[in-house]
């Protein structure tokens, strides 16, 4: 019976205010609470609470045959708790079904995993411990920020306990293979593998609601027909997504409340087709071969590398930089001066940075910050704050 895995990823960084280098020595306070209070009102408002009260609807007309998971990081579940907890509820609520599977993740949605272990470690124990307070779940599966991965990571992640892992797919390392599986890592027989379906998941995320795209409109009953004519028999078929897909991305004008609501039914009236969760899918079915990693990949198209984050000089510059201060953070031993240098290193204050959208005459319309190097010298000032406050 094939089964459909959907799961969403939750995240809003805290942004940082503007900060010159006058401020620095005299100011340490690095987060604009007024525009991250905004962002996060607005996208509760488009996203989170009416996607919640949808998939509650969902969960409770369909019963067992729905499921979903989601993966939030801390600093989402920070701003909520500060300002938005009628959404933590609403998150409570649909965790209360028993429908919702909650992931593993670093909490500062970070590339620790990549430039410091212990940091990495520390983050995913502090993740696990908030999402156990906040939902009552211990989470099973491990995803990684930007569902970074690699080889090199398997041995880290069975020393924390998890050998469930979400993965992202290219063509490059599945080849002939389809992603439409569970596969296991060659470092480890017992880390099992699941690969985003990046094809069919990108007609939800990148092309719904674009008239230029084949087959626009995009209906629930035209997206099952696609499954139907799957090349090969899929046992399950892997929609890994940002959660603010759903009405912030894509506003609620362009229907995407109504696919949402309209696909479960589409999906259970094909043949054999069901809902399951990751946990539910890696117990399910049976390894269909080895899926090998050897360079580190991620989610971002169209490279499913790194390059947006750290492929410039300054991002470069910024985030050795920051990651050079770990032993003196831990020696100063201060959870204020500890959190605040955890939340700046949400990739997002390094995606600010990329100089590729200008160099397609583009604007980053993600950032807060008119250029790419007014947000790296918006960093470094706070870095050079930050690394006085370590003295």
């Amino acid at each position: 019976m094939p089964a459909i895995c959907l799961y969403f990823q939750v995240h809003q960084p805290f942004r940082t205010r503007v900060y010159d280098f006058i401020q620095i020595g005299n100011q340490h306070q690095y987060f604009d609470e007024e525009m991250n209070k905004h962002f996060i009102d607005r996208v509760a408002e488009n996203c989170y609470l009416p996607a919640n009260k949808l998939m509650l609807e969902l969960i409770t007309k369909y019963g067992r045959d729905f499921s979903i998971a989601f993966s939030i990081t801390g600093t989402t579940l920070d701003q909520l708790e500060k300002w938005r907890p009628d959404v933590i509820k609403s998150f409570q609520q649909l965790s209360k079904t028993g429908q919702v599977e909650w992931l593993s993740e670093t909490a500062a949605h970070s590339l620790s995993a990549l430039y410091n272990r212990k940091e990495f470690r520390r983050q995913v124990k502090e993740h696990d411990a908030q999402i156990e307070r906040l939902f009552g779940y211990k989470p099973r599966t491990f995803r990684n920020t930007e569902l970074l991965f690699s080889n090199d990571l398997v041995n880290e992640l069975v020393e924390l306990g998890y050998n469930q892992l979400l993965v992202p797919s290219t063509e490059r390392l599945l080849g002939i293979k389809s992603p439409n599986h569970v596969y296991k890592s060659p470092m480890h027989n017992k880390t099992l593998c699941l690969p985003k379906n990046s094809s069919l998941t990108a007609e939800l995320t990148r092309w719904f609601g674009e008239p230029d795209h084949p087959g626009y409109p995009l209906t629930a009953t035209k997206f099952a027909e696609k499954l139907m004519v799957l090349q090969e028999a899929p046992e399950c078929v892997n929609l890994f997504m940002d959660y603010e897909t759903i009405g912030e991305h894509k506003k609620a004008a362009s229907g995407i409340f109504d696919f949402f609501r309209e696909l479960p039914e589409a999906i259970l009236a094909l043949p054999d087709y069901h809902f399951l969760t990751p946990d539910e899918v890696f117990k399910k079915f049976s390894p269909a071969g080895k899926y090998d990693v050897p360079y580190p990949v991620t989610w971002s198209y169209p490279t499913y590398d790194l390059s947006y984050i750290t492929g410039s000089d300054i991002q470069q510059e910024a985030i050795n930089r920051l990651y050079d201060l770990a032993p003196r953070i831990y020696e100063k031993n201060d959870p204020v001066l500890l959190q605040d240098w955890s939340r700046l290193q949400s990739t997002d204050h390094f995606f600010y940075m990329t100089p590729r959208f200008e160099e397609r005459g583009e604007r980053n319309h993600f950032s807060p910050f008119a250029s790419a190097y007014d947000a790296y010298n918006n960093f470094l000032n706070i870095l050079i704050d930050l690394e006085l406050r370590t003295k």
